[in-house]
């Protein structure tokens, strides 16, 4: 058994820890909350500090600077994207359900979250070739993730080359039915549009 100040410093530790993640938590919330309505290039360091309720020793604490904070950012509206997909599709046993499922999830986490849609399609654009390359990674992902669903409904005899290459002009047809849902003001039903993508699946 440790010593009580061994004992208090990995307390101390553990708790510093949790603080550190708690404060980084916050200011990845506050980015998405401008970044998702103000945008990324108006939302300065200070906004966020602002904003998430924290000082700038605690921003850079985190983040070397906003465009670090915007890739955080990124990486959770697409994570809640993709969690989205995954639970629609659920235990869908045929390709149709996997597909309705996943898609009516898809478009459901956009229109309730715009922000999420904000930062995904256009914040995320051109800010700089780092940024850029997340970008591209990030959508061979979703590609990596409608592979993994539909494999075991596709069936062992597709050529896995073939497959990839679909599901990459799949993925990008169904990014850009998003934006420009998103851009319209989601003025087009989302049964609509939600059958819409189906169909080109």
């Amino acid at each position: 058994m440790g010593s009580p100040s061994a004992d208090g410093r990995r307390y101390r530790g553990a708790a510093l820890a949790e603080r550190q993640e708690e404060r980084r938590a916050k200011l990845i919330e506050a980015g998405i909350e401008l970044f998702g309505t103000s945008g990324y290039r108006s939302s300065t360091v200070e906004k966020i500090c602002a904003t998430a309720g924290l000082t700038k020793r605690y921003f850079y604490e985190s983040f070397g600077g906003s465009e670090e904070l915007l890739l955080a950012c990124y990486t959770e509206a697409t994570e809640r994207l993709r969690a989205a997909v995954r639970d629609g599709a659920g235990r869908a046993t045929d390709l149709g359900s996997a597909t309705t499922g996943a898609l009516g999830a898809f478009f459901a986490a956009i229109e309730d979250d715009p922000r999420i849609g904000r930062i995904t399609f256009h914040e995320i654009l051109g800010v700089s070739p780092k940024v850029d390359r997340a970008y591209r990674a990030t959508t061979l992902a979703f590609v990596d993730t409608l592979i993994e669903l539909t494999a075991p409904l596709v069936g062992p005899a597709a050529d896995p080359a073939q497959v990839r290459l679909v599901a990459t002009g799949l993925v990008g047809a169904i990014l850009m039915i998003a934006q420009q849902w998103m851009l319209s003001g989601f003025t087009d039903p989302a049964d609509q549009v939600v059958a819409t993508a189906a169909l080109i699946l």
